[in-house]
């Protein structure tokens, strides 16, 4: 157990030295390629892969996380949790699977292990290689980029991405070696939804960290050695695949809700990178009503704008109304119909729209997503 202990921590540590935004992934991976195998291979689309023996599994982390700077970052050791000075994101997300992967191939565990580029910000390099490679091979792919300690997803918003027979195994592995783990429909995007349409089984695990895209992020660090340990002893190749790719299933509906789990602690908000996401639009037809400035207690807050984060925080620490009328037009959903209404709303978009942007719980809310389904083709 002293071995993973330290190997987690130490390579954990090593991993989340610096926020690496989306372009910086080659320059990350000069820094710290003695943590990785040296023959390890890059894809035409920057992405990097090792492949260990013969296997039907894909497990994947992505490289990059959320900061608007290449930077360092300055850890805080805070007993089981890892957290930053509040300065910088932690890069827990997802640096945590990076560091299971590399634990799983210190001990040869077979399997195609991909470390993509560019998923905050549109996972850009699993959908090109989704799109441009063949895995026609590979029955399973899993992402190590979930938070909390016990989600295995089976919904992402592309809708069922693994089947429950296929989650309840794992699940079932996983707790019979000390973890807690439970099927979770709640899941929103990552990498290996890209893979829905041509792979059997494509989830999501969680590896422990909380309040990612903030300068609150944390990571659980005894649960993320738990979780590395137990991966090199689960029988993936065993697993069954059930999922028919070829059939599409939506994500189950709680009145205005997405998704059950148990182990769900707050919504995710993806361009709003803050679970104290801001709220309070008089109404979606209102035209550049600016929010009623407050104090942030917490963390400081991100736009992502595609081109890295924007902070939206003054120097004081209230709500810069001014810039968040820039970059939104002074209205959320005027802003979320010029991102998605560009070109045709797809149900897809709609379920994006409603999860990552909008408190359905909400009565405006509410009103400009019965508008948006009546522009779905």
């Amino acid at each position: 157990m002293n071995e993973v202990k330290d190997f987690v921590f130490e390579t954990f540590l090593r991993l989340t030295s610096k926020t690496v935004p989306y372009g910086f992934e080659d320059k990350f991976m000069a820094e710290v390629k003695n943590l990785f195998p040296s023959d390890i291979e890059q894809d035409a689309h920057g992405n990097y892969f090792y492949k260990i023996g013969e296997s039907r599994t894909i497990f994947a982390s992505h490289l990059d996380t959320v900061s608007k700077d290449y930077v360092a970052v300055t850890h805080v050791l805070d007993g089981d949790l890892i957290r930053t000075d509040g300065k910088t994101t932690l890069g827990a997300d997802d640096k945590a699977g990076t560091t299971v992967m590399l634990w799983m191939i210190k001990n040869q565990v077979p399997g195609l292990y991909y470390f993509f580029i560019g998923e905050e910000v549109g996972c850009i390099g699993s959908g090109l290689a989704s799109q441009k490679e063949d895995f026609k091979d590979y029955d399973r792919i899993l992402s190590f980029d979930r938070r909390g300690t016990g989600s295995i997803i089976t919904h992402q918003s592309c809708g069922r991405s693994c089947s429950d027979s296929f989650a309840d195994a794992l699940c079932g592995e996983f707790n019979f070696l000390g973890l807690d783990y439970s099927k979770d429909s709640g899941g929103v995007y990552t990498d290996s939804a890209e893979f829905a349409d041509d792979i059997q089984e494509c989830t999501n695990v969680s590896v422990g960290y909380y309040k990612e895209h903030t300068t609150n992020e944390h990571q659980d660090i005894t649960h993320l050695t738990a979780l590395a340990e137990a991966c090199v002893q689960v029988d993936w190749e065993g697993l069954p695949t059930k999922r028919n790719p070829n059939i599409y299933e939506p994500k189950p509906y709680s009145g205005y809700g997405y998704g059950t789990s148990s182990s769900k602690t707050y919504s995710t908000y993806d361009d709003w990178y803050d679970e104290d996401y801001i709220d309070g639009w008089d109404s979606f037809k209102s035209q550049n009503k600016s929010h009623k400035s407050r104090k942030k207690e917490t963390s400081r807050m991100y736009y992502d704008g595609s081109n890295g984060l924007v902070e939206m925080t003054t120097k004081n620490d209230e709500f810069d109304e001014e810039q968040y009328n820039k970059l939104t037009g002074g209205d959320k959903y005027s802003w979320v119909l010029d991102k998605f209404l560009e070109k045709e709303l797809t149900i897809d978009g709609l379920e994006i729209i409603g999860e990552q942007y909008l408190d359905l719980n909400t009565q405006y809310d509410r009103y400009f997503y019965e508008y948006l389904q009546e522009q779905v083709v």
